[in-house]
């Protein structure tokens, strides 16, 4: 298994982005807003309960470009960008994918 950081930044939709909450496209419904977070909830749930979910980071900045990291566990790149797509859709963020390594590691 090789370790991962999904980086999610404001997309269209999404929290801050155009059409998301905070966004120039208005505010998101209760009903809607309620849905995403249990959406999320059982997403990041899922992940903790798989072994998967290692750690995360959430800027400080409300604004900032990057909103929020997680590092993952994934057998390989397809498969991180599979959880990517995920985290992107419970979300709302673009999520690039970068594989880590350490010193002395061979990422594995």
């Amino acid at each position: 298994m090789t370790r991962f950081l999904l980086a999610g930044s404001a997309g269209p939709g999404g929290p801050g982005g155009p059409g998301g909450p905070g966004g120039s496209g208005g505010e998101l419904g209760l009903a809607a807003a309620a849905h995403r977070v249990v959406a999320a909830a059982t997403w990041y749930g899922w992940l903790r309960r798989w072994g998967l979910l290692l750690s995360f980071g959430l800027a400080r900045d409300p604004v900032a470009e990057v909103r929020a990291c997680l590092v993952v566990l994934a057998s390989d790149e397809a498969a991180a960008e599979r959880l990517a797509a995920g985290w992107g859709l419970v979300s709302g963020y673009r999520v690039a994918v970068l594989a880590l390594t350490g010193p002395g590691e061979d990422g594995r």
